[in-house]
């Protein structure tokens, strides 16, 4: 079986999660790494036996011979860094958020379609062992009638470590990956009702809305960033409810009041959870050509960004 090579544009800790992932999958390998500051790449290739540390991306496809990248540079770059990778038509993974607006994740799904390229975006979430079995016991006892996620983020502990453009784009940076999660649960929104406030941050920071899912079930969202409380989902079905809070592990509860919890697969216990699955999915999409659900490329991750857009619109 031909190994997949992959080579990694960034060197922050989040290059460290992937690689540790990609270190114990056998048929992928990483061959090369480049980054802004070359001694956190040198450092990082040492680590984890990169055989090329390359100072540009020219260098790293010329010496290492990628047939994939990853990108993942900090959320202010990611957009740079990307729109002038896609010309280059390799297999591309971009870490979340893909642009720091709707706009800009838009134009980069219009560019790799003009230049044929396949995508994957970085919502790891997706792929928590724990959710799926969640997702099965709900359709087991029939149909998800409804979804909650709760997305309050711990904003009085970030946002003076965070840069100007990247504070006032939170919602895009990080909310989305709670946004994210009534599409995968629930299907796509067809009726949306928002309400936001600015308690502190200008663009919103206290968020509400309810939507029509087109499985049938509804949404609710709800955000208080300056309020403790942390990330939560709740999955309504006919005779079960399940919850995931903190969103790594889960617990389901039947008719007559009984609590079972829903254990993680070993690896997510051992790696960052969902990343071993999803490189999985990335490494095969190289291969054959086609990202399955419940992936999420360029322009479907565009459907999440616009989801958060219209929950942040209604701000009073």
């Amino acid at each position: 079986m031909e190994t997949v090579k992959i080579g990694i544009i960034g060197a922050g800790n989040i290059a460290n999660k992937h690689l540790d992932v990609i270190r114990d999958i056998d048929w992928i390998e990483a061959v090369g790494i480049t980054s802004r500051t070359y001694d956190k790449a040198r450092q990082v290739a040492d680590e984890y036996g990169i055989k090329v540390c390359a100072d540009s991306v020219d260098t790293l496809l010329e010496e290492a011979k990628p047939d994939a990248l990853m990108v993942l540079v900090s959320a202010d770059q990611i957009y740079a860094v990307s729109s002038g990778i896609i010309p280059l038509g390799l297999p591309l993974f971009i870490e979340k958020p893909p642009g720091l607006t709707p706009d800009e994740t838009k134009r980069l799904a219009e560019l790799a379609k003009e230049h044929f390229v396949r995508t994957m975006v970085g919502y790891n979430r997706r792929y928590y062992s724990v959710f799926h079995k969640g997702r099965e016991i709900i359709h087991e006892h029939g149909d998800l009638l409804g979804v909650r996620v709760e997305g309050h983020e711990r904003f009085w502990k970030l946002a003076d470590r965070l840069k100007d453009i990247v504070r006032s784009q939170w919602i895009y940076v990080n909310s989305t990956h709670t946004i994210d999660l009534l599409r995968f649960f629930g299907g796509e929104p067809s009726i949306v009702s928002t309400l936001s406030r600015s308690h502190i941050e200008k663009n919103g920071d206290q968020f509400a809305a309810i939507m029509r899912l087109d499985t049938g079930a509804i949404g609710h969202y709800s955000a208080h960033w300056y309020s403790p409380g942390g990330w939560g989902v709740m999955l309504y079905g006919d005779g079960v409810t399940v919850e995931f809070k903190p969103l790594e592990s889960g617990r389901w509860t039947d008719r007559r009041f009984n609590t079972y919890d829903i254990e993680p697969d070993e690896v997510d216990v051992r790696y960052k959870p969902g990343f071993y699955s999803q490189m999985e999915a990335f490494g095969k999409m190289v291969r054959g050509g086609e990202l399955t659900w419940p992936g999420q490329d360029l322009a479907t991750s565009y459907l999440t960004m616009r989801l958060a857009q219209k929950i942040a619109n209604n701000i009073q």
